[in-house]
């Protein structure tokens, strides 16, 4: 009987690993919660998003003009967002190079526990392109799951009936063409 349990232990050893990344992967995508922002005072950022609404009313992630989006959340204290400021950067300029021939890649930062003022802070200091907002108060990144910063969270937005998230980042990444491409891979029409 020793050598039965022992058996029956050692070949559910040998196989769980590949039921777990079955049961990873049925999890993604996962519906993106609602998230409402300020419509931006800089009109290149209010074009970039493609909203037609007034300064400073609301609106919905699923009004951003884009087909994937990738929401980073950021703190201006965080020495590794500082440190990653310019590979997102770079990022932002493949996702403008891939939009014009394939599907509509965007990008949003979301500075967690930053009042406008420090979020403007970082996107003079790096020099930042892309529209950030500031979540003071941390709902959205609650709302978000965040577990720290920097986090990459990737939605696509064309889904129909609501955005989901098909691909999160925690920390930064090795390339930004790499996880461009796996963005894509995962966020594109399915």
């Amino acid at each position: 009987m020793k050598y039965i349990v022992l058996y029956l232990v050692l070949v559910v050893s040998l196989f769980l690993p590949f039921f777990v990344p079955a049961a990873e992967k049925a999890a993604m995508p996962m519906p993106l919660p609602e998230l409402v922002l300020e419509v931006p005072e800089n009109p290149r950022h209010k074009e970039y998003l493609g909203l037609t609404g007034k300064t400073g009313t609301d609106f919905s992630i699923r009004d951003i003009d884009a087909d994937i989006l990738v929401i980073e959340l950021f703190s201006m204290y965080c020495p590794y967002c500082q440190k990653e400021a310019p590979a997102v950067n770079e990022l932002f300029a493949k996702m403008r190079e891939i939009s014009k021939n394939g599907p509509v890649v965007k990008i949003i930062g979301l500075g967690v526990a930053n009042s406008q003022f420090e979020v403007d802070h970082f996107r003079d200091t790096y020099e930042i392109a892309f529209p950030l907002f500031a979540d003071e108060d941390k709902t959205m990144f609650r709302a978000l799951a965040g577990e720290g910063t920097p986090t990459f969270i990737g939605c696509r937005l064309k889904d129909g009936e609501r955005p989901v998230i098909v691909l999160r980042q925690n920390g930064g990444f090795a390339s930004s063409a790499t996880f461009l491409h796996e963005l894509i891979d995962k966020g594109g029409p399915q």
